[in-house]
């Protein structure tokens, strides 16, 4: 099971934006051109109790665009992110990235609605444990849509409502496809300028393709998700997000014992000094793998960030995770223990980055070939021309 919160992953992210150096087009908007490249060493590509070793050569130039010269803002991108494996070269891959965000409208001057439009297609290749805890490198082609809108009904009440859509097609031999649709709805009062609670409901149905099917069942589900929510999101000083309810997983297979529990969901930012940041985030909530396994996901993580002058800058960061699986065969419980570190020196006015990463990752698990550790250390440049 593949999460992106506060990672390492997440660090090595190659999406460039047009903060520094930018192309105006007429009154259209603008673009910028981008080159990311790194160099990754680690000592489990797998991640798993195989623990193969290899170096990893990612390159990728980007095409942005930007433009909020109408009604509406609109931010894309589109790349081609080429991997090289020194040692295991079937590995190898050219993956296409690609996002938009369009918001309507730029800015609130009396309407009563805001709506937010992102989606896009991305190829993957990353590694993704089996049924069984062992550990492969896996193609996958992803196309997520989401529409958010928010409906001001008063002064003070907020309907949210949309729909996520995600699509992801496994090009690997062993994992299957995985359909999700989500329907989120909540009110929200404003009891001030800074404090709103609301009252939410979240339908996720997930749909396991035909590739894995152990003992005839697939481990597609229904979520029903009810919770209160609490934000303060306009302190200069530190906003939170809360949500924290009840979740059930109705499994549309006999296979699998219908499940419920706590849902929750914390998001912490807190603006230490001008120069640091501290990040944090609690959440426990039901999701499906491409192993068709459904796994409960609790997790809590903390990351630094700190600017030490206009030129360097660093992030660290902690996270935990308790993972209970279940899949037709049986069930197996994983936790992992990770951490980064992160480096930014910025060149040009912050046109250049080069960015040294380390990090390491400590799995224990019931599945044997799911114990393991992970060290990996790189260096990137990101360049925006």
């Amino acid at each position: 099971m593949q999460t992106k919160h506060l990672t390492f992953a997440a660090l090595l992210s190659c999406i460039t934006t047009l903060s520094y150096a930018e192309y105006q087009i007429g009154d259209v908007g603008a673009v910028a051109f981008g080159l990311d490249a790194s160099v990754l060493t680690t000592d489990n590509v797998t991640m798993d109790s195989s623990e193969d070793s290899d170096n990893i050569l990612s390159v990728l130039p980007t095409v942005n665009f930007k433009s909020d010269a109408g009604a509406a803002s609109i931010e894309a991108y589109v790349g081609v992110e080429m991997i090289s494996y020194d040692d295991l070269s079937e590995n190898d891959s050219d993956d296409f990235k690609s996002n938009l965000k369009v918001t309507f409208p730029d800015e609130l001057n009396g309407e009563n609605f805001s709506v937010v439009l992102e989606g896009g297609y991305n190829e993957f290749t990353r590694a993704i444990a089996n049924a069984d805890g062992a550990g492969r490198v896996v193609s996958t082609d992803v196309v997520d849509l989401a529409l958010d809108g928010r409906y001001y009904i008063s002064e003070d009440i907020t309907l949210r409502t949309g729909v996520e859509l995600l699509n992801q097609e496994s090009n690997t031999t062993g994992y299957a496809d995985v359909d999700t649709t989500t329907i989120p709805v909540a009110v929200f009062y404003d009891l001030d300028e800074a404090l709103s609670v609301g009252l939410g409901y979240r339908n996720r149905s997930t749909e396991v393709g035909n590739q894995v099917t152990v003992a005839g069942a697939k481990s597609d589900s229904e979520d029903h998700i009810f919770f209160i929510g609490l934000e303060n999101e306009t302190s200069d000083i530190w906003s939170y997000a809360l949500e924290i309810g009840f979740q059930q997983r109705d499994f549309d297979s006999a296979t699998y014992s219908d499940q419920d529990g706590l849902f929750a969901s914390l998001n912490v930012n807190w603006q230490v000094s001008e120069m640091t940041e501290l990040a944090a985030e609690l959440s426990n909530e039901y999701a499906t793998a491409l192993s068709n396994e459904s796994a409960e996901i609790a997790r809590a993580a903390v990351q630094l960030n700190h600017t030490f002058d206009e030129r360097i800058s660093a992030a660290l960061g902690l996270s935990y995770e308790e993972i209970d699986y279940t899949a037709a065969n049986g069930t197996r419980d994983d936790e992992t223990f990770s951490s980064f570190l992160s480096v930014d020196y910025r060149l040009l006015d912050g046109q250049w980055i080069l960015r040294g990463t380390v990090s390491y990752d400590d799995n224990s698990s019931d599945a044997a070939s799911a114990n393991y550790t992970a060290l990996r250390g790189g260096i990137s440049s990101i360049f925006v021309f």
